[in-house]
C-alpha cells in the first residue's frame, strides 16, 4: 500500500521520511495554505528524497504554464482545486493524481472519465472553504461505494495514529495520504510520528 506524507516544509524532515519508507512527499503550492512552499524550497525538497521516494507538488487552480514549470521539478502534480478533466488531460495521467473532497454520491459520476482513464484519484474530506488541511476523518460509508467502483485510489482525510488501524480494517486503498494529524504545527512533522503511521501502514495485514 502506497504511503503519502503530505504538506513537507523542510529538506531535512522529508529527507528523513523518505528514509522511513514513504513512497510519496507531498508539498503544497498554494499560497493561502500555512504549508506552502515556493519552487525553490521544492526543488531543495526534491534533492533531499532518496530515489524510491517520489515528488508531489500539490496546486490548487493553477494555471497550465505554472504547471508545466512545476512537472521540471514534480514527480507527480496533485490537483487539488476544481480543475475540470479537459485541462488535466493536458498533462502526462501518469503524472497525475487528482483529488475529489468527498461530500456526496452525486460525485461518483465527476469520477467516471478519470476512472475510465486509470487516472489515480485521491479522495479527501469536505470542508466548506477548505482545500484539504481540515484534519477531519472522511465519509467512511460513502468512500467504500466509490472503492466498490475503482481501486486506483489514495484516502486522505484526519488520518493519523488514532484511527488508520480502524480505517484500513474497513478499507482497502491503493494508498493512504496523512499530515495534519502528524504535524507538531503546520508544516512541522513529528518525525517518530510519522514513523509509526508508516510503519503500521506498511505491515498492516487485512484478515481477508
Amino acid at each position: 500500500m502506497i504511503v503519502k506524507i503530505c504538506g513537507i516544509t523542510l529538506p531535512q524532515q522529508a529527507k528523513e521520511i523518505s528514509e522511513l519508507g514513504a513512497d510519496y512527499i507531498g508539498t503544497i503550492f498554494y499560497q493561502k495554505s500555512p504549508r506552502y512552499v515556493d519552487l525553490d524550497k521544492i526543488k531543495e525538497i526534491k534533492q533531499s528524497l532518496n530515489r524510491n521516494t517520489k515528488l508531489v507538488v500539490v496546486v490548487v487552480n493553477e494555471d497550465e504554464k505554472t504547471v508545466e514549470k512545476l512537472f521540471d521539478t514534480a514527480d507527480v502534480i496533485q490537483f487539488h482545486g476544481d480543475e475540470e478533466y479537459s485541462f488535466i488531460k493536458n498533462f502526462p495521467k501518469e503524472r497525475v493524481i487528482k483529488v475529489f473532497r468527498l461530500k456526496e454520491e452525486s460525485q461518483i459520476k465527476q469520477m467516471e472519465e478519470y476512472m475510465k482513464d486509470n487516472y489515480c484519484l485521491l479522495l479527501d474530506t469536505y470542508k466548506e472553504g477548505m482545500y484539504g488541511g481540515t484534519g477531519e476523518i472522511i465519509d467512511l460509508q460513502l468512500l467504500k461505494k466509490v472503492l466498490k467502483l475503482y481501486d486506483k485510489i489514495i484516502v486522505s482525510g484526519g488520518l493519523g495514529l488514532d484511527n488508520i488501524k480502524d480505517v484500513l480494517s474497513q478499507i482497502k486503498p491503493y494508498g493512504v495520504d496523512a499530515s495534519s494529524k502528524l504535524e507538531i504545527k503546520p508544516g512541522i512533522k513529528d518525525i517518530n510520528k510519522v514513523k509509526q503511521f508508516i510503519e503500521i501502514v506498511k505491515s498492516y495485514e487485512p484478515n481477508n
